[in-house]
């Protein structure tokens, strides 16, 4: 079969598991108790619903199938007449997967992917969904990552503003003139930006904007850093002077480094939560990071306990099919990068 023919029968394959029981994409719970069995005793579970071929569906594996949808649906199937249906779709399901076997299919490439995807999924839901669970992060770690991180949930107000930096004033006031006859015109702004713009940390594709600060010109992107990466307070006073965003300032502001003007983008009002209030993010934040932790540990010890040989050279002649116009990080300013 061609390989769009066995693209086909995979997304078939596919659409019907998901209507026969693959789970919706819900929050990690802790296994259900094995020995209620859905209810079913084990003679119950092993009777036989139908068969097909040689396949047997039986009652138990039915009852699985359903309790891994989600309560809404599995409310639907709540009468004979629609579980028939759904055993339908297990049948469905089995025809199917009989027929693209017969057809060769076990062993084409997507097939083995699928597969091996399946089986990676399932074997990191044993090892780390099922064992680092939400609820397992307690009250003393949510409370010693809020007082370690207070700048997280207690920020000044913000703004945002560009500059357009002239070390002579003379030019620094024809330019100002001119988008005193435009304020509005944001593009002009950015083009007399690109233009004028001497300060080295916002010419180019920055076109003079200086991000967010807070009222003694700490940058928000650099968390607090050296005091020479901040906004001069001069040009933080001017623009926390502006009420309207989009408003320039009516005046040069004069500093050591030159005249500034400044046009007010963006602002943020500050925020304090309290530990009540940071706890379920917080919660959330540690349960991923423990996770992501123990997955990080697991791939290095399989590295370091696998022989893994690699030909980096040969990278160079895969060949990226893009199409006409896409950027790639390597082209993008640096600022913009994933």
């Amino acid at each position: 079969m061609s390989a769009p023919g066995t693209s086909r029968v995979i997304l078939a394959l596919a659409a019907l598991l998901v209507a026969c029981g693959a789970k919706e994409d819900e929050a990690p719970a802790t296994p259900a108790a094995e020995e209620t069995q859905h209810g079913l005793t084990e003679a119950q579970a092993a009777e036989v619903l139908a068969t097909v071929g040689e396949t047997e569906i039986t009652v138990g594996e039915m009852a699985e199938r359903l309790s891994d949808q989600s309560p809404y649906l599995r409310a639907r199937y709540d009468s004979p007449e629609r579980r028939r249906e759904f055993l339908d779709n297990m049948i469905r399901f089995e025809l199917l997967a009989q027929e693209a076997e017969r057809r060769g299919l076990m062993d084409a490439p997507e097939v083995r992917q699928a597969r091996e995807q399946a089986m990676i999924q399932q074997m990191m839901r044993e090892l780390f969904e099922d064992r680092i669970r939400l609820e397992d992060v307690t009250d003393e770690e949510v409370a010693a990552y809020y007082e370690a991180n207070r700048s997280e949930f207690d920020k000044p107000a913000q703004v945002r503003a560009s500059h357009i930096l002239v070390k002579d004033r003379a030019t620094a006031e024809r330019v100002l003139a001119l988008l005193r006859e435009e304020p509005a015109n944001v593009g002009r702004f950015r083009e007399l930006a690109e233009e004028h713009n001497e300060d080295p940390t916002t010419q180019g594709p920055r076109r003079g904007d200086l991000r967010f600060f807070s009222q003694d010109g700490t940058r928000v992107e650099t968390g607090g850093g050296p005091a020479d990466d901040a906004v001069d307070p001069a040009v933080a006073a001017a623009a926390f002077g502006l009420e309207v965003i989009g408003d320039l300032h009516p005046e040069l502001v004069e500093t050591r480094a030159g005249f500034h003007i400044v046009k007010l983008t963006g602002r943020r009002a500050a925020l304090q939560r309290s530990l009540e209030q940071a706890s379920r993010p917080i919660r959330n934040r540690i349960w991923r990071e423990k996770r992501e932790t123990a997955i990080d540990t697991f791939l290095a010890e399989l590295r370091e306990n696998a022989t893994i040989e690699e030909n980096l050279e040969l990278l160079e002649t895969v060949e990226m099919d893009l199409p006409p116009g896409v950027i790639t990080p390597e082209v993008m300013p640096e600022e913009a990068r994933p």
